[in-house]
């Protein structure tokens, strides 16, 4: 008589102890993941100091400011374009005379305009006609509000490097009200984001162009600004933010955005209105592709650039409206990325790669979203690409991580289940999302068979035979389980314990047990035809069926485990196939079984059947045909 566990017995013991040990293994598991996490959050931050990045950090700006989409104008700013229409209409050929700049001068100072700013350097004088360069110096220094540029230059000499300021001619330098640098700050893609707003040279100081135009316009004396506070320059009432003496450009749109008159029309009179001009403050330079004044800016598109006249503008603007643009600091980036590393490993150490797949796009899409909100409505640059990298630096390491411990995982369980089922079952069992090797409750339906008269017959041949005949019977048997789609639990000498249902769930899992019973003695029958043409003896079985909760999962010590399952529908099952004894029959099912099968069976019914280790009578079916 073949004896089981029951589920109050060892089993419950064991699952227990498996539990424990699945928790301690997820546990060391999620350990490793955080920690996979943190390094790749420091990779990711070593990669990212690098400056590998920055040319998509610079554009991450650029593309800010497009989805941000042009701002309102509020400094008095007026372009007077040296452009293609002028260059037509001018009286004569470029490179115009000084005393067309002196008659422009002298209109805008007529129709009062209060500051006029110059993006141009006249730093050399005209030697055939120096009367135009004497005209132009007199009218600079009547209109008493004019700003000429200035530049610093650096050069490479065989002594080594040095700078030297480019400033205008003797004589202009001094009848201007001020000078100011025309210089830019030129990002490794050759675009422009920053500004000059002070460069030191040779033991003097000095200011761009926009501030000190700025300064004009607000009545301010140079002598009163003030640099002394880190980060900050004041001057009356401004106070702009700096950071190695440069400023970002917070541009109101794409070029031409600002008031643009052309040149010639100042020049002439006739067309221009001079009312566009009081008060304003007015910069005059060049807007003409031909003199390469032209810059590269955040609203720039393919071909689309803006003057260096309108950079200034756009400076004076940042300044005169307040909405300077500030950027996140290096040791804040680095707690940043810190901090999304590190709880990007939390969110993803606990769910599968595919879903941390999800979870990482939702949260870099929530902090895209963020940073661009964050620019538009406070003007605050935080990190783009680099935390964005450091999140998917730290999803791909984890990821990779769980593949490898996935596939070794599968690996293992198609090693353990491979001897119980077929290679099809396999597959499919590790392609299932809900594979679990620890004890649950699951409904199954359990197959024992056992070999009447066998331990007679093993007495009568040779070992080597029973043996032979014994592997013979089984490998038809189990082939007929795998056909089912059934999972072999064991053999117990001759007698064989097939599950169906577990571990991979199918609803019909005993009509699939009756299926198989019926293919193994069909099996059967045709091993005895060919044993008893050979001159061996044949075999009659014995097959019990019952249907019911058990509990599923690797059981055993820690040193050696198998899958299997125990509980009291095993136990019954049992019992009914040693039924087949007393009744006279080759396959019983029980009353559980029957009611999940009953319109796909014959059967023949035997009531009040006491059996052992029950106190209520069973009933028990007699499974004759398949419908």
């Amino acid at each position: 008589m073949l004896t089981y566990a029951s589920a109050d017995t060892g089993g419950g013991l064991m699952a227990k102890r498996k539990t424990k040990e699945i928790k301690k293994d997820k546990v060391f598991h999620r350990r490793v993941i955080i920690s996979i996490g943190v390094i790749a959050t420091f990779m990711a931050i070593g990669i990212t100091s690098t400056g590998l990045l920055n040319r998509m950090e610079n554009n991450s700006i650029d593309w800010r400011f497009k989805n941000r989409g042009p701002l309102e104008i509020t400094a008095p700013v007026v372009i007077v374009a040296i452009d293609d229409e002028s260059f037509a209409r001018m009286p004569e050929r470029w490179t115009w005379p000084r005393t067309f700049y002196a008659k422009a001068v002298d209109n805008l100072k007529k129709w009062g305009a209060k500051v006029v700013g110059f993006d141009v350097i006249y730093s050399e004088t005209t030697a055939r006609y120096p009367q135009e360069d004497a005209a132009f110096v007199d009218s600079v220094k009547r209109a008493g509000n004019v700003v000429l540029g200035t530049a610093v230059l650096y050069e490479e000499t065989a002594a080594g490097p040095r700078t030297r300021a480019l400033m205008p001619m003797p004589g202009l330098k001094e009848a201007a009200a001020s000078l100011g640098l025309i210089q830019h700050v030129y990002d490794a893609d050759s675009a422009i984001r920053r500004s000059y707003l002070l460069v030191d040279e040779g033991g003097d100081r000095h200011y761009s162009l926009s501030v000190m135009v700025l300064g004009m316009y607000k009545g301010l004396a140079p002598k009163d600004i003030d640099i002394s506070v880190p980060e900050l320059l004041k001057w009356g009432d401004m106070e702009v933010k700096r950071r190695r003496n440069m400023m970002y450009v917070n541009f109101t749109g794409p070029p031409s955005h600002f008031p643009t008159i052309p040149f010639h029309k100042v020049y002439f009179e006739k067309e221009a209105d001079p009312s566009l001009f009081k008060d304003k403050i007015v910069l005059i330079g060049s807007t003409a592709e031909i003199l390469h004044d032209v810059f590269i800016t955040p609203f720039s598109t393919a071909g689309d650039k803006m003057p260096g006249v309108e950079v200034h503008a756009n400076v004076i603007n940042t300044i005169f409206s307040g909405g300077y643009i500030t950027r996140m600091a290096p040791v804040q980036g680095f707690i940043l990325l810190l901090a999304l590393g590190i709880a990007t490993s939390f969110m993803l150490f606990a769910i599968k790669a595919w879903q941390g797949l999800i979870v990482v796009a939702a949260e870099i899409l929530l902090y895209i979203f963020a940073a661009q909100y964050i620019f538009g409505a406070y003007n605050y640059i935080v990190d783009f690409v680099n935390p964005i990298f450091t999140m998917a630096f730290c999803y791909v390491s984890i990821s990779t991580y769980k593949v490898a411990v996935e596939e070794k995982e599968k690996r293992k369980i198609k090693s353990v289940f491979s001897k119980y089922m077929s290679e099809e079952l396999v597959n499919e069992l590790l392609k299932s999302t809900e594979i679990k090797l620890g004890g649950e409750k699951k409904d199954i339906t359990v197959l024992f068979s056992d070999i009447r008269g066998f331990t007679a017959m093993s007495e009568k041949y040779p070992p080597e035979e029973v043996v032979a005949l014994l592997n013979e019977y089984l490998s038809e048997m189990t082939d007929a389980v795998f056909v089912n789609k059934g999972m072999l639990d064991k053999f117990i000498g001759d007698a064989v314990m097939a599950l169906f249902g577990t571990p991979t769930y199918y609803k019909d899992h005993a009509l699939r047990a009756v299926k198989a019973a019926f293919l193994m003695r069909k099996k059967l029958a045709k091993l005895n035809e060919k044993w008893a043409a050979e001159g061996r003896p044949g075999l009659k079985i014995g097959i019990g069926i019952n249907s019911g909760e058990v509990i599923a999962g690797n059981m055993g010590s820690i040193k050696r485990m198998e899958y299997t399952v125990i509980g009291d529908t095993v136990n019954l099952a049992s019992r009914v196939e040693t039924l087949n004894k007393e009744l006279g029959t080759e396959l019983l099912i029980s009353g559980k079984t029957y009611e999940r099968v009953k319109d796909r069976v014959k059967v023949k019914k035997y009531t009040e059947i006491k059996v052992k280790g029950k106190e209520e009578y069973q009933t028990v079916y007699e499974v004759t045909e398949l419908v």
